[in-house]
């Protein structure tokens, strides 16, 4: 199965992926597993976290940040990742939604993806999916659903 149509045409586009949780914890446990495969903060401004009782903007200062978060100190937050890996390849950069339901992570269609980004990609996903994760590709439309989850099925 080829995922390429997916991934490759750059259009402009930002394709979302969902990875839901039932609690809080789980998705910050998710933030930080991206973190831990890689991640480093690329936003172009290095990203804010608004402050609920101060009523401010707060520099992003790392997965840790998730859990302010979910403890209802900050509001949910997008934060741009690039060094991710699945695999041993390394995905292009991906932008990433924290909230208490979990992440929304999206990513720019283009020539960096490459069959072994794909794969490193769907790798990632299994590792979210091994947290508790429920994933979906809604932007991808129904039979590219299907393909979707096929191709995260398969090891």
């Amino acid at each position: 199965m080829n995922l390429t149509q997916y991934f490759s045409t750059h259009d402009g586009s930002l394709p979302e992926i969902d990875v839901a949780y039932r609690e809080a914890a789980s998705a910050v446990a998710a933030f930080a597993l991206l973190y831990e495969r890689g991640a480093r903060n690329v936003t172009a401004d290095g990203g804010h976290l608004w402050m609920r009782a101060t009523r401010s903007e707060k520099s992003f200062s790392g997965p840790a940040d998730a859990l302010l978060m979910a403890e209802g100190l900050a509001d949910p937050f997008h934060i741009v990742l690039g060094g991710i890996c699945g695999t041993n390849q390394i995905i292009p950069d991906l932008g990433v939604f924290v909230s208490t339901e979990g992440l929304v992570l999206d990513y720019r269609m283009g020539p960096e993806w490459g069959q072994a980004e794909i794969e490193s990609f769907l790798e990632l996903l299994r590792k979210l999916h091994g947290l508790g994760g429920t994933i979906s590709a809604a932007w991808w439309g129904e039979d590219g659903g299907s393909d979707f989850q096929a191709a995260l099925k398969r090891c």
